[in-house]
């Protein structure tokens, strides 16, 4: 007998062949009762169990939560050039202008840097050049490598 038979015996719909024969079988073999038995107590267990119910308001407020996880976020660019970026560029089209200058026309362009030499050669200012150099350096890395880095790492 098939394990559908046995549970249209159990749920009380089963014809009355499938009654005829259960009956024999159970009369017959002690493999059959022990089988019966077995999904007779399994069924008498899942009768009893009442049915799970969810909670108040669940479905409203999976609603909610589903509008809200579906909105649209909107992230807006600057488009703001970094002042970084424009110090380089003034400083190419500077050197640029001395270097394309002199080969348009004969003439040679004198510049005096003997007041920029004099400068730099402090060594106060030196020192301090270099620290804000490395200062600036340090949070370049820090905000374009190690902290996207460890956003994605931790998920943060």
């Amino acid at each position: 007998m098939k394990d559908e038979d046995i549970f249209d015996i159990l749920d009380g719909i089963a014809s009355e062949e499938t009654m005829r024969q259960h009956n024999i079988l159970r009369s017959e073999s002690a493999d059959y009762q022990t089988l019966f038995n077995d999904y007779a107590h399994t069924h008498a267990l899942l009768v009893d169990a009442s049915m799970e119910k969810t909670a108040f308001n669940f479905t409203d407020k999976l609603i909610d939560r589903w509008e809200v996880s579906q909105e649209v976020v909107v992230v807006r660019k600057s488009y703001k050039l970094p002042i970084y970026f424009l110090a380089a560029m003034s400083v190419i089209v500077i050197l640029l202008a001395l270097i394309i200058l002199p080969m348009s026309s004969n003439q040679a362009i004198k510049i005096d840097l003997s007041g920029p030499i004099t400068f730099f050669q402090n060594k106060l200012i030196t020192h301090s050049l270099l620290l804000i150099n490395a200062l600036m350096i340090f949070y370049f890395l820090d905000k374009r490598v190690l902290k996207p880095y460890f956003q994605k790492r931790f998920g943060v």
